[in-house]
């Protein structure tokens, strides 16, 4: 069955290997099967899965119980509403006009509209034991994989000389520890995809889902033609930096916040010159200034860009990388800033962590306030309890 199946997926792969390119390949030598990557990256996600699995039950919750994370959030009371839940949905803090609308459509009050959204946002909060199993788990990857990267392309020549990445393809032969490399970052990526599903929501949970589906897509379509030296660039200029921001998580979690301003000052820097000058200098200019140079009429450039659908794509997506590091820029900067104007570092990437310092302002002005809320929104008293629209009142919190 496998064998079938593979046979199925390496038609899939484009041919780039022209007789006079296999001439110049040494014997025994091996070029990328797409084959070769693609079962295999599936049984690794698997494993990295387990292995998260694991790690939330050997090490962080020890270390939480340690440090006195909760595991929990406190659930919040509120009554269902169809109308308000669906603009939930698509929007968690809706704007002044929008809460406006729905009061004509519930018959509501701005004030109680205001609350149920408090609420639910508040509901859907992950505990800080979970945000801490994202950050313990990417800190430990991503630091592996970036001296692992560093490891393996220490004694490759593109390393310090991108033209090289060009060099004699498509006869460029892969060595095992380049194959291994690929494949344990295509795994991770690809456990990733679906546990940004499971971890708790961030603000820029598109970003990462178009992040990391950018990175798989470009991981795969690279080996199919053969364009593994670039990718290798892009993956060990991506992981020298993560590590460090998730570190400085960890020290918020764990309110260490000395540790977390100097880790995130370390990040700040380290991020700007992987992600905005590194990476263009490197990648992007290599791919379309290198490339181009390098090629002439001897060799196979039209096939594989002008040509070629999957290196236009590769060049597109690699584009997108960009854009994206420049909006994370963005937000990383306005978390600087945070720091310098609240005197607190805050992830600004999380819709929970921003949003409790505005919601715990918020819950000191209800404490203070007894609302009678109507159309199937409980009431809370001054002396704690919960009413329903027709007096009854429950002392237990029932909704």
């Amino acid at each position: 069955m496998f064998e079938t199946f593979n046979k199925q997926i390496n038609r899939l792969q484009p041919s780039i290997l022209r007789p006079e390119d296999e001439a110049e390949l040494a014997p025994g030598s091996y070029v990328p099967i797409l084959s070769d990557i693609i079962l295999p990256s599936f049984a690794m996600a698997i494993s990295m899965f387990v292995l998260r699995k694991l790690f939330d039950r050997f090490i962080v919750v020890p270390f939480g119980a340690y440090f006195d994370i909760k595991e929990t959030v406190l659930k919040q009371h509120y009554i269902r509403q169809p109308v308000l839940e669906s603009e939930y949905i698509k929007n968690k803090s809706p704007k002044d006009e929008v809460i406006f609308m729905l009061c004509k459509k519930t018959g509501m009050t701005e004030r109680q509209v205001q609350v149920w959204f408090r609420k639910r946002r508040k509901d859907s909060q992950a505990s800080d034991l979970k945000r801490l199993s994202d950050a313990g788990w990417s800190f430990i990857f991503y630091s592996l994989l970036s001296w692992y990267g560093l490891y393996v392309l220490w004694d490759k020549p593109w390393l310090t000389n991108s033209m090289d990445c060009w060099i004699g393809w498509p006869a460029q032969a892969v060595t095992n520890d380049v194959y291994w490399y690929y494949l344990v970052e295509l795994g991770f990526y690809m456990s990733y995809l679906y546990m940004i599903f499971t971890d708790h929501k961030r603000k820029d949970f598109m970003e990462f889902l178009v992040h990391h589906s950018v990175t798989v897509a470009l991981m795969i379509l690279s080996w199919s033609i053969n364009c593994v030296r670039i990718g290798t660039l892009v993956l060990v200029i991506h992981d020298q930096v993560d590590y460090l921001l998730a570190l400085a998580k960890i020290a918020v979690y764990i309110k260490m916040q000395k540790m977390a301003d100097i880790v995130f000052a370390l990040f700040l820097p380290m991020w700007i010159i992987t992600r905005l000058m590194v990476y263009p200098y490197v990648v992007l200019y290599s791919i379309y200034i290198d490339l181009p140079a390098y090629a002439n009429d001897s060799r196979p450039y039209l096939q594989m860009h002008d040509r070629s659908t999957i290196g236009q794509v590769l060049k597109s997506l690699l584009v997108v990388l960009q854009i994206l590091h420049v909006m994370w820029t963005i937000i990383i900067l306005k978390s600087a800033a945070t720091k310098f104007t609240k005197g607190k570092l805050q992830d600004t990437r999380s819709d929970t962590e921003e949003e409790d310092e505005n919601e715990a302002n918020s819950e000191t002005i209800d404490n203070k306030s007894n609302y009678k809320i109507s159309n199937g929104i409980s009431v809370i008293g001054k002396n704690g309890n919960v009413m329903e629209p027709n007096g009854n009142s429950y002392s237990n919190g029932r909704t």
